[in-house]
């Protein structure tokens, strides 16, 4: 495991409009919620700001808890818009088949909100069926983990069908959390066996209907959206204060000391006072960053079998194994030994 991990980061204002214009819908306003976390309303009149993923995610659960929707993720994924993607939702649009868009939604994703990473995967054949693909989707963060990836899923069908025409069902769904106490709008949705308490979160679908030509290609716009795009991914990884302090601050935990703010905004170039606006401005604080930071550390490094708690313990900046298996109940509601026996083979 030399390559460094995925973070999560930030998410895109783009994308939080469409939760907040749904919650509207329901008479809830988007200014009060916004306040709740200390978020300037005033942030949703520039799509080109950003918030920091964890903070997306609490106004997704506090949806929830306002709208008394369990299924608020889904609801989302299902109403989910072209716009609502920035430039990849264009993107996709214009190329030539479903295999080129998805390929780009692997690639740009980031563009969208660093929520989770995506691949798309040959299934094991089976039997009597005809050769499958999963779209997979592994959230980055342990909060409101079932809604994100109820979302997700949802949205790349509802998407999908938008920019094909195509109208079939998935072979299957696959979901790693453990199945809600009604599935109705699962079935609704989806319209095929969702299986839960799963190895990953997936879209099953047979491997032919990626070679589906889509109804507005356009290989001008595609290859212009492409470098702009491209452009775009540069520019976010390299700028964003808060995506730069959540990197610098996972090469420093291990160090002898636990880094502080004052440190982190040193190596950032930064005031302590700066870097604190920046993350509140994200919302986030800086107790906040280090604790998430942790957290996806702490899962990325439970993949590698060959590391002990102890190991990991040093890693991540706790002093003794005790300390992680305190903080990662708190986290995911399971010691991390339940979650490493539930990963999938790799």
């Amino acid at each position: 495991m030399d390559s460094p991990p995925p973070l999560a980061g930030s998410v895109s204002v783009a994308y939080l409009q469409g939760l907040l214009g749904h919650l509207e819908q329901r008479g809830i306003a988007p200014a009060a919620l916004l306040a709740e976390l200390r978020l300037d309303p005033a942030l949703l009149a520039r799509r080109e700001q950003r918030i920091a993923a964890s903070a997306y995610l609490r106004l997704l659960g506090r949806g929830v808890e306002l709208s008394g929707d369990d299924c608020l993720g889904l609801h989302l994924g299902e109403a989910v818009r072209p716009g609502y993607y920035g430039v990849l939702g264009y993107l996709a649009m214009s190329c030539a088949t479903l295999a080129d868009a998805l390929h780009r939604q692997a690639r740009y994703a980031e563009l969208v909100g660093s929520l989770g990473w995506v691949s798309l995967v040959d299934e094991p054949p089976r039997p009597g069926l005809e050769p499958q693909v999963a779209l997979t989707w592994q959230p980055l963060l342990t909060l409101q983990r079932r809604q994100a990836s109820e979302e997700t899923l949802a949205a790349w069908l509802s998407f999908g069908r938008w920019i094909s025409g195509l109208q079939v069902a998935p072979t299957e769904v696959r979901f790693q959390h453990a199945a809600p106490a009604e599935v109705s709008e699962h079935d609704r949705i989806f319209g095929c066996p969702v299986r839960f308490d799963q190895a990953d979160n997936a879209l099953v679908f047979p491997r032919r209907l990626l070679a589906t030509p889509l109804g507005q290609a356009d290989h001008q716009v595609r290859k212009a959206l492409d470098a702009y795009a491209e452009r775009l991914l540069g520019e976010l990884r390299g700028a964003s204060v808060p995506d730069r302090a959540r990197r610098e601050l996972a090469g420093l935990l291990g160090a002898e000391r636990l880094p502080d703010l004052e440190s982190l905004a040193g190596r950032l170039g930064l005031s302590p006072r700066t870097l604190q606006r920046r993350l509140r401005e994200a919302g986030l604080s800086f107790s906040a960053l280090l604790d998430e930071t942790r957290q996806q550390l702490v899962l990325h490094h439970l993949r590698d079998p060959a590391l002990e708690l102890a190991d990991i313990a040093f890693l991540v900046g706790f002093s003794e194994p005790g300390s992680l298996v305190r903080a990662f109940r708190r986290w995911t509601g399971q010691s991390p030994n339940e979650y490493r026996r539930r990963l999938p083979a790799e």
